[in-house]
Protein backbone atom coordinates (compact mmCIF):
# COMPACT_ATOMS: atom_id res chain seq x y z
CA UNK A 1 0.00 0.00 0.00
CA UNK A 2 1.56 3.08 -0.79
CA UNK A 3 2.59 6.26 1.64
CA UNK A 4 -0.68 8.00 0.97
CA UNK A 5 -3.33 5.38 1.32
CA UNK A 6 -1.41 4.80 4.93
CA UNK A 7 -1.87 8.34 6.07
CA UNK A 8 -5.41 8.37 5.06
CA UNK A 9 -6.02 4.91 6.89
CA UNK A 10 -4.21 6.20 10.06
CA UNK A 11 -6.25 9.84 9.63
CA UNK A 12 -9.01 7.60 10.01
CA UNK A 13 -8.24 5.66 12.89
CA UNK A 14 -8.85 7.91 15.88
CA UNK A 15 -12.47 8.76 17.35
CA UNK A 16 -11.46 12.86 17.57
CA UNK A 17 -10.51 12.98 14.26
CA UNK A 18 -13.64 11.68 12.64
CA UNK A 19 -15.47 13.86 14.97
CA UNK A 20 -13.56 16.82 13.22
CA UNK A 21 -14.17 15.19 9.54
CA UNK A 22 -17.71 15.00 10.75
CA UNK A 23 -18.13 18.61 11.88
CA UNK A 24 -16.61 19.28 8.35
CA UNK A 25 -19.00 17.85 6.55
CA UNK A 26 -21.36 20.45 7.48
CA UNK A 27 -18.97 22.98 6.23
CA UNK A 28 -15.98 25.34 6.04
CA UNK A 29 -15.18 26.01 9.84
CA UNK A 30 -12.21 28.00 11.80
CA UNK A 31 -9.98 26.17 14.16
CA UNK A 32 -11.08 28.26 16.91
CA UNK A 33 -14.71 27.34 16.00
CA UNK A 34 -13.93 23.53 16.72
CA UNK A 35 -12.03 24.31 19.75
CA UNK A 36 -15.43 25.60 21.42
CA UNK A 37 -17.39 22.68 20.12
CA UNK A 38 -14.47 20.03 21.93
CA UNK A 39 -13.63 18.84 25.05
CA UNK A 40 -10.15 18.81 24.48
CA UNK A 41 -6.87 21.49 24.90
CA UNK A 42 -5.67 23.01 21.64
CA UNK A 43 -2.53 21.47 21.12
CA UNK A 44 -4.25 17.99 20.96
CA UNK A 45 -6.50 19.29 18.46
CA UNK A 46 -3.89 21.13 16.66
CA UNK A 47 -2.01 17.60 16.44
CA UNK A 48 -5.60 15.95 14.96
CA UNK A 49 -6.02 18.46 12.21
CA UNK A 50 -2.56 18.31 11.42
CA UNK A 51 -2.70 14.87 10.88
CA UNK A 52 -5.97 15.31 8.94
CA UNK A 53 -4.07 17.97 6.70
CA UNK A 54 -1.73 16.07 6.49
CA UNK A 55 -3.13 12.89 5.12
CA UNK A 56 -4.86 15.14 2.40
CA UNK A 57 -8.61 14.63 3.93
CA UNK A 58 -8.69 18.25 5.15
CA UNK A 59 -7.85 21.34 3.12
CA UNK A 60 -6.68 24.87 5.39
CA UNK A 61 -6.75 28.49 4.40
CA UNK A 62 -5.83 31.41 5.77
CA UNK A 63 -8.62 34.25 6.13
CA UNK A 64 -6.87 36.67 7.82
CA UNK A 65 -6.13 35.53 11.22
CA UNK A 66 -8.54 32.79 11.17
CA UNK A 67 -7.29 29.54 9.78
CA UNK A 68 -10.11 27.38 8.07
CA UNK A 69 -10.78 24.38 7.47
CA UNK A 70 -12.86 22.06 4.72
CA UNK A 71 -13.04 18.38 3.36
CA UNK A 72 -10.60 18.25 0.61
CA UNK A 73 -12.46 15.78 -1.21
CA UNK A 74 -15.88 15.06 -0.44
CA UNK A 75 -15.95 11.54 -0.97
CA UNK A 76 -14.26 11.01 2.04
CA UNK A 77 -17.99 11.10 2.83
CA UNK A 78 -18.75 8.17 1.44
CA UNK A 79 -16.20 6.05 3.01
CA UNK A 80 -16.94 7.11 6.36
CA UNK A 81 -21.08 6.60 5.28
CA UNK A 82 -19.46 3.00 3.65
CA UNK A 83 -18.21 1.85 6.84
CA UNK A 84 -21.33 2.59 9.06
CA UNK A 85 -22.90 0.75 6.84
CA UNK A 86 -20.98 -2.26 7.48
CA UNK A 87 -20.67 -2.06 11.06
CA UNK A 88 -24.74 -1.36 11.38
CA UNK A 89 -25.15 -4.75 9.12
CA UNK A 90 -22.67 -6.36 11.58
CA UNK A 91 -24.66 -5.78 14.10
CA UNK A 92 -27.86 -6.70 12.89
CA UNK A 93 -26.32 -10.41 11.85
CA UNK A 94 -25.33 -10.41 15.20
CA UNK A 95 -28.47 -9.88 17.07
CA UNK A 96 -30.41 -12.21 14.17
Amino acid sequence: MDKKTVLIFKALSCNWRLKILERLSEGTMCVCELDELFSIDKTTLSRHVKALVDSGLVAESKNGTRKELSIADRRILDILKLARDITSDSQMRVTE
